[in-house]
């Protein structure tokens, strides 16, 4: 598809910024807590680029976004390495870091409340974390103790910011302002990349997936105190398949869904006492390190045979299936969705993909060697996507055209002179609903739009840059223009 420019465009009230308030923490890894790759927000409808730079990439390069800043690790050697920031606006480079003193990789492990996470990577399970102003790249602090991630994996975080993530047969709880160990408790992952714990925020309960006597079972944690509180022994349905180097998933119906061997899909419930396995499902394929997601509908996409797979949440049977996305090898589907009723993939080759509910194709683009670098949803509906030469990022919901039958202009009070826009109407915008969006994907103005134009008083608003955003029924959310 052709690419279209300049689709987004600001709405410039003052020259600074608003400060960004905690969003999400949405990364790759996942999207969010429940490691479900679910993003209430709508994403891009084509494959419109908002902007790309061209950096290296590598294996395990997560992608990162809170507010206006976009953060990722770029691969230049063994020991260059570091993570850096990028405006996610513009694609400009704020500042690069390196914890590592020129001895290794940069990490970037989580972004949450203008903090980001970052690990000495080693290969030696005794690396270190670093918390880095979001603003600066400068350390606020160490913590005092030692993690051991996969290059694959990232922290999770609960509602109130607390982080999570795995030692060395462990998994820690640490305070975010000081870096403090709240608790640990053992754990024993199944293997590299399966370490990571999924979180239901609505109960209080963490999960992880671990291998005893080599058997798999997946383990309820509370989280305020870290006690191990049951488990429940998931038997491989085919024994000497690949081993599941992924995380858990906690979709947003509470079922705890399990990658297995050989990709068979497991889900389990949990009533506050026990896990109790609701279904089991073989699915042949060959795709470690691969994240499912669930849908706006609550489906399950999962990978099989070069192919996504929607699995009904409560059966495990399949609905639907893709067409083949890749010609098989080393295929790592990871999947994201939006609640606009699109899947987002990449399967650690050269494309990004666009699916409706129902695994019909609306749009791909080339994005080459993803390896592990899924889809990152942004708050405001941007994605972005890493490659192995280069960052893109995609606008949600553009114009379908840079022309308009009817231009509508829409006066902004108190009206500096950069504010004035032109909206595209293509249709009629009667009765639509004004959502002024600012730099953090939070909703700041709704206003009713009546007639083909209105006069939209913003006099309450504090500083800063704006987007302008029109919802309508038969539209959908419409990007202004200048």
């Amino acid at each position: 598809m052709k690419t279209l420019q300049n689709i987004f465009v600001h709405v410039l009230l003052l020259s600074s910024i608003m400060a960004a308030t905690a969003q999400t923490g949405w990364n790759n890894g996942g999207g969010n807590a429940g490691r479900n790759g679910y993003a209430a927000t709508a994403g891009p409808l084509t494959d419109s680029v908002l902007w790309q730079v061209n950096t290296p990439g590598f294996f395990g390069s997560p992608l990162f976004i809170e507010g206006d800043k976009l953060v990722t690790m770029r691969f230049r050697s063994p020991t260059d390495a570091p993570v850096e920031c990028y405006n996610l606006f513009n694609g400009s480079l704020l500042w690069s870091a390196d914890v590592t003193g020129s001895t290794g990789r940069s990490l970037p492990v989580g972004f949450r409340d203008q903090k980001v996470y970052v690990v000495h990577y080693t290969d030696n399970m005794n690396d270190s974390l670093f918390a880095l102003d979001a603003n600066t790249g400068n350390r606020l602090w160490a913590a005092n103790l030692t993690v051991a991630p996969y290059i694959t994996s990232t922290a999770v975080f609960d509602s109130a910011g607390y982080l999570y993530i795995e030692g060395n047969q462990k998994m820690y709880k640490i305070d975010p302002q000081n870096g403090q160990q709240i608790w640990q408790t053992p754990s024993i992952p199944m293997a590299s990349g399966s370490g990571e714990m999924a979180i239901n925020n609505s109960t209080g309960r963490g999960y992880t997936l671990e291998n005893i006597g080599g058997v798999s079972y997946v383990w309820t944690i509370n989280l305020a105190t870290g006690a191990k509180l049951y488990n429940r022994a998931v038997p491989d349905l085919q024994p000497g398949g690949n081993v599941p180097q992924s995380a858990l998933m906690v979709g947003g119906n509470g079922i705890i869904y399990v990658q297995l061997t050989e990709d068979n899909i497991a889900a389990l419930s949990d009533n506050g006492t026990q896990l109790s396995l609701l279904w089991q499902t073989k699915i042949q394929g060959n795709c470690p390190f691969s994240l499912m997601c669930t849908g706006s509908d609550g489906s399950v996409y999962v990978p099989s045979n070069g192919k996504v797979l929607r699995l009904d949440p409560l059966a495990g049977t399949i609905l639907d299936s893709s067409q083949s996305i890749t010609q098989g090898g080393f295929y790592i589907l990871r999947a994201s969705a939006t609640d606009n009723g699109l899947i987002y993939v990449t399967t650690g080759e050269d494309y990004v993909y666009a699916f409706d509910l129902n695994l019909n194709l609306v749009w791909s683009d080339y994005v080459p060697v993803t390896n592990t670098s899924g889809v990152c949803i942004a708050p405001n509906g941007l994605i972005a996507v890493s490659g192995s030469q280069v960052v893109k990022v995609y606008t949600p919901n553009p114009s379908t055209s840079t022309e308009s039958a009817t231009a509508v202009l829409a006066s902004i009070s108190p009206n500096p002179a950069t504010s004035f826009v032109r909206l595209d109407t293509k249709k009629d915008m009667s009765g639509k609903q004004v959502i002024i969006i600012d730099a953090t994907g939070r909703s700041v103005f709704q206003q009713k739009l009546s007639g083909f134009s209105s006069t939209i008083d913003i006099s309450e608003l504090p500083a800063g840059i704006y987007w302008l955003v029109i919802e309508g029924a038969t539209t959908g959310s419409r990007l202004i223009k200048k």
